[in-house]
């Protein structure tokens, strides 16, 4: 179980995360995360990163694809006694020239906190919407009356019916 942590400590820490972020700076957002942080974020990256090392090529990555991406806070919500915080954030910018140049998205997500140790960042998960930024950019076609699974299916040629 994580260690509890005051609800100030959880809100600043957002602020500076937030700040981080946007600073595009990848120095000031490892600086933020602890020596042996838990990243997941699977809808961006393949694999988990365990450990601040595998970092830099996540971040650099991510100011590569999305070059002016800027992240607002919609709200900040706390557990103190556990430890852990979610941040609403609403996303926006420009994707890879080479995909749509001029296309802009904003879509939402939210950063978990699950964990810190010694004041820094030790487990994180991700969630955020890339199919609706996708559409955006023009890389999906648009979703029309499908739901659900039913549009990623569409994507593979496929119809819900032909799985069972």
């Amino acid at each position: 179980m994580p260690a509890p942590q005051t609800e100030a400590f959880l809100r600043d820490f957002s602020r500076r995360w937030l700040a981080a972020w946007n600073s595009h700076d990848t120095e000031r957002v490892l600086e933020i995360l602890h020596p042996g942080i838990r990243w997941e974020d699977t809808v961006f990256w393949p694999e988990v990163i365990d450990g601040r090392d595998g970092m830099r090529a996540y971040v650099d990555r991510i100011w590569e694809v999305m070059p002016d991406v800027a992240f607002d806070e919609v709200q900040t919500f706390t557990a103190p006694e556990d430890g852990r915080a979610l941040c609403l954030f609403r996303q926006y910018g420009h994707g890879p020239a080479k995909l749509a140049p001029g296309a802009t998205f904003s879509t939402y997500g939210c950063d978990i906190f699950l964990e810190f140790a010694d004041g820094l960042l030790s487990s994180y998960l991700a969630q955020y919407e890339i199919t609706e930024m996708m559409r955006q950019l023009g890389a999906l076609p648009p979703r029309e009356d499908r739901i659900g699974g039913a549009y990623l299916l569409s994507l593979l040629g496929r119809s819900p019916a032909a799985t069972r």
